[in-house]
C-alpha cells in the first residue's frame, strides 16, 4: 500500500573533484547517522537538505571544499538521481536524470536534464519538476511569493541553527502568510489557490491605495475643470450636429456663389498621403494574415503536444500494468512456462534490478515535450500581443484615411465666390470645428484621470470578489483544519507522554496546540519550557506530523522527516534514548512507504550496529567526509 506523495532518499553521494568523499545507501523507514560531536553528522544532514532542493548559503569548511552532491531518490514510486553543484551563492540549479545513481554514472552529460532554480518563460525550475513528479501542487508563475521546494522542506528538516520555539527551519524571506500556506498545503487542506488569493489580495490592497492617491493628486491639479468623458462626448456630439447643419446649408445652394478653380497643390498633397496610407494599410493587413496563420499553426502544435503528453501518460500506465504480468504459457510456442522467482522474467529468466523497475522511461521525452510547450505558449502570447497591436494600427490608419478622403472630396468640389452670407457660414463652421477640437483636447488632458478611474474600479471589483472568495475558502477550511489538528495533537501527546519524569507538563498534557502562521507549538497554552524540553516537544510534533500523514492519504506531506537536533541543548542520554525508541515505535506501526533520517551522538545501545544505522560511527579521527 502507498500513500502519495512520498519521498525516499535511496543514496547520497558527495564528491570533491573526481573523488567520492561520501557514499552511503539509505533505506525506507528509520535511518540513523551517528557519531561524536563535531564529527560531521550535521554536514551530512545539510547535504541531504541541499541535494533535495533546499537552499544553503553558509557551508562548514569541509563541506565548502566539496564540488557536487548526487542523491538518488524515490519520488512517489519513480527513481531519479539529482545532481547539484556545491556553491555558497544562493539559488543553484539542478541536473536531473531518470534512474539510479549507478545508471546515471554510466550516462554522458547530454542525458541529464538541466533545470534552473527559478523558472523562466520557457523553462521549468527544478522544484516544479520535482513537485510535479511527487504530485504536489505548485505555483506556475515565478515570484518572491512562490512556494518552492525549499519552502516545503523547511517543515521536513529540523536543524540545529533554528530557534527552539520555531516549527519551521529559519529562512530570511519568511512570513506568516507563507508558513500558513505551507501548513495548509502539506496537511492536505489547500491546493495553493487560497494562498495565491491571499497574496493577490495584499497586492491589490497596495495597488488600490496607490490609485486613490494618484487620483487625489490629479483632482488637486485640475480643480473645477474636471469633466467626465461622457459629458465631453455629449458636447462633442452636439457640436457635430451643428457643424453638419452648417455644412448642409453651405452645400444646398441657398447662397449665391460662382465657380472658381480648385487648389491643385493641396489636392496633390492629400492624394499622396492617401496613397501612402493605403500602402501601409495593405502591408498591415498582409502582416495580420501572416501572424494569424502563425498563431493558428502554433495553437494546433500545442494541441498536438498535449495529445502526445496524454499518450505518454497512457504509455507509462501501460508499462506499469504490463510489467507485473505473469505468463502461464509462452506466447510464441504456447507451452507452459516454468515457475521463476519474482525478480526474474517469467519467460526468459533475466533478473531485473529494483532500480530499473522504478525508472520512468518516458521522463526525458515528457520533459522535452513540456519544454516545447513552454516555448510554443510563449510564442503564442507574443503573437497574440502583436496581433492586438496590428489591429489597433489598422483601425487608426483607417480612421486617418477616411479623414483624408473626406477632406479631399471637399477640396475638389468647385469653389465659389463667397458672398457675405456664405462668409458668415464659413466662420461659424470654423468656430464650431475649433470648439470640437478643444473638447477633444480636454478629453485627452483628462485621459490619465479617466484611466485611473477605470483601473481603480477594476481593482476594487477584483478585491471585493477575492475577499469574498477567501472568506468562503477559509470558512470551509476551518472545520477540516480542526479535525486534522486534533489528530496531530493526539499523536504529539502520545510521544511527549513517553518522556516520563522529565517535564511534568508533558506527563499531564491535555491538549497540544499549534499554529503554522505563528510558527509555534504549545501544550495546554504553555509555550516556554526548559531548552531540552522544547527540543523534545519540537521533534515530537514533527514526528507526529509524519505519523498523521502516513495514516491519512489526504495529506500532501511527502512522508519524509530529517532531524538533526534530537539531543540539542543539554539533552540527557536517557531522554534521547526515549525519543529514539519513540521514532522506532512510530515507524514500525506505519504501513506505507516513509522515511525518517536522524543524527545522534547518544545512540541507544540496542540500536547501535542495527540495520537502522547508516555508515560507520564517526569521530574526530574518522569523520563523515573523507576529505
Amino acid at each position: 500500500m502507498q500513500y502519495k506523495p512520498f519521498l525516499i532518499v535511496n543514496r547520497l553521494v558527495v564528491t570533491k573533484g573526481k573523488s567520492v568523499v561520501y557514499d552511503e545507501v539509505f533505506n525506507q523507514g528509520v535511518n540513523i547517522i551517528r557519531g561524536k560531536n563535531s564529527s560531521g553528522k550535521s554536514t551530512i544532514a545539510d547535504f541531504i537538505f541541499y541535494a533535495l532542493g533546499g537552499e544553503l548559503t553558509k557551508w562548514k569548511e569541509e563541506a565548502s571544499a566539496c564540488s557536487h552532491t548526487y542523491v538518488e531518490v524515490n519520488l512517489s514510486g519513480k527513481c531519479f538521481t539529482l545532481r547539484r553543484e556545491v556553491r555558497e551563492s544562493s539559488k543553484t540549479g539542478m541536473d536531473i536524470i531518470a534512474g539510479s545513481y549507478d545508471l546515471a554514472k554510466s550516462k554522458d552529460i547530454v542525458s541529464w536534464l538541466r533545470y534552473p532554480y527559478s523558472a523562466t518563460e520557457n523553462k521549468e525550475s527544478f522544484y516544479q519538476v520535482i513537485l510535479k513528479e511527487l504530485g504536489i501542487p505548485y505555483s506556475k508563475s515565478e515570484s518572491s511569493s512562490s512556494l518552492t521546494l525549499h519552502q516545503l522542506l523547511r517543515l521536513m528538516y529540523v536543524d540545529q541553527m533554528t530557534s527552539l520555539d520555531r516549527l519551521f527551519k529559519f529562512d530570511h524571506f519568511d512570513n506568516a502568510n507563507k508558513r500558513k500556506a505551507i501548513g495548509e498545503l502539506l496537511i492536505g487542506l489547500s491546493d495553493l489557490s487560497l494562498y495565491q488569493h491571499r497574496v493577490r489580495l495584499q497586492r491589490l490592497d497596495k495597488e488600490l491605495t496607490k490609485k486613490v492617491d494618484d487620483i487625489g493628486t490629479l483632482h488637486k491639479f485640475f480643480g473645477s475643470e474636471i469633466r467626465t468623458a461622457e459629458e465631453i462626448d455629449i458636447q462633442i456630439e452636439k457640436k457635430k450636429e451643428v457643424l453638419e447643419n452648417l455644412e448642409k446649408q453651405l452645400e444646398s445652394g441657398q447662397v449665391e456663389v460662382s465657380e472658381v478653380k480648385t487648389e491643385e497643390s493641396q489636392s496633390l498633397i492629400l492624394r499622396r498621403e492617401i496613397k501612402d496610407l493605403r500602402d501601409k494599410l495593405k502591408t498591415l493587413e498582409n502582416r495580420r494574415l501572416s501572424v494569424s496563420f502563425e498563431l493558428t499553426d502554433s495553437e494546433r502544435f500545442v494541441s498536438s503536444l498535449l495529445s502526445r503528453l496524454e499518450a505518454l501518460d497512457d504509455t507509462s500506465r501501460t508499462i506499469n500494468a504490463l510489467s507485473n504480468i505473469g505468463f502461464k504459457y509462452c506466447p510464441s510456442c504456447f507451452k507452459a512456462t516454468h515457475s521463476r522467482p519474482i525478480n526474474q522474467c517469467c519467460l526468459c529468466g533475466v533478473e531485473s534490478q529494483d532500480d530499473e523497475a522504478s525508472v520512468d522511461p518516458t521522463f526525458k521525452i515528457r520533459k522535452e515535450i513540456e519544454f516545447q510547450l513552454y516555448e510554443s505558449n510563449s510564442m503564442i502570447s507574443l503573437r497574440q500581443k502583436e496581433l492586438a497591436e496590428i489591429d489597433s494600427d489598422i483601425d487608426e490608419y483607417k480612421r486617418v484615411l477616411e479623414t483624408r478622403k473626406s477632406t479631399l472630396d471637399v477640396i475638389e468640389q468647385p469653389l465659389r465666390k463667397v458672398s457675405q452670407e456664405t462668409r458668415e457660414l464659413l466662420i461659424q463652421i470654423g468656430i464650431t470645428s475649433k470648439e470640437i477640437d478643444q473638447f477633444a483636447i480636454a478629453k485627452s488632458r483628462f485621459s490619465n484621470l479617466y484611466e485611473l478611474y477605470k483601473e481603480r474600479d477594476a481593482i476594487q471589483t477584483e478585491f471585493t470578489h477575492l475577499f469574498d472568495a477567501v472568506a468562503r475558502l477559509e470558512a470551509n477550511l476551518e472545520k477540516e483544519m480542526s479535525k486534522k489538528k486534533k489528530i496531530i495533537s493526539n499523536y504529539t501527546m502520545e510521544i511527549v507522554q513517553a518522556d516520563i519524569n522529565h517535564e511534568e507538563a508533558f506527563n499531564n498534557a491535555q491538549n497540544v496546540e499549534f499554529d503554522f502562521g505563528e510558527d509555534r507549538v504549545s501544550i495546554d497554552n504553555r509555550v516556554l519550557f526548559s531548552a531540552s524540553s522544547m527540543v523534545y516537544l519540537k521533534n515530537s510534533f514533527r514526528l507526529a506530523l509524519l505519523e498523521a500523514s502516513c495514516n491519512d492519504p489526504s495529506f500532501l506531506y511527502p512522508r519524509f522527516l530529517l532531524m538533526d537536533n534530537i539531543e540539542d541543548k543539554g539533552m540527557e542520554p536517557e531522554r534521547s534514548h526515549t525519543f529514539q525508541k519513540e521514532i522506532i515505535r512510530v515507524s514500525s506501526e506505519i504501513k506505507v512507504p516513509h522515511q525518517i533520517i536522524f543524527t545522534t551522538s547518544m545512540i541507544d545501545d540496542d540500536l547501535e550496529g542495527s540495520s537502522y544505522c547508516v555508515g560507520r560511527f564517526y569521530h574526530d579521527a574518522n569523520k563523515s567526509l573523507n576529505v
